[in-house]
């Protein structure tokens, strides 16, 4: 019979990286006015726009995942936690 081995460490860490990633993600509206500013040619500003909106509309996307997978680990972590306490405890009866 072989041992199920559950790496928490790693579980608390994927969930606090996937909160900072997201976070990161979130707060990438600031450079936006930053580089259309320092853009002079008309058309490239217009392409730079385009491609600024573009990159909003997947960022929304990378977040929603984001997001999903982040609540998936925590959801994982907690039911391995609750599964080992119930394991512990019925080995102490």
């Amino acid at each position: 019979m072989s041992d199920l081995v559950v790496d928490f460490t790693l579980l608390n860490t994927s969930v606090k990286q996937l909160a900072a990633i997201q976070d990161e993600f979130r707060n990438l509206d600031e450079w936006k006015e930053d580089i259309t500013s320092v853009v002079g040619a008309s058309e490239l500003k217009d392409a730079m726009k385009e491609f600024i909106d573009n990159w909003d509309n997947n960022r929304e996307k990378l977040l929603e995942s984001l997001e999903t997978v982040g609540q998936m680990v925590e959801e994982t972590r907690n039911a391995f936690k609750g599964l080992d306490y119930k394991l512990a405890n019925s080995g102490r009866k």
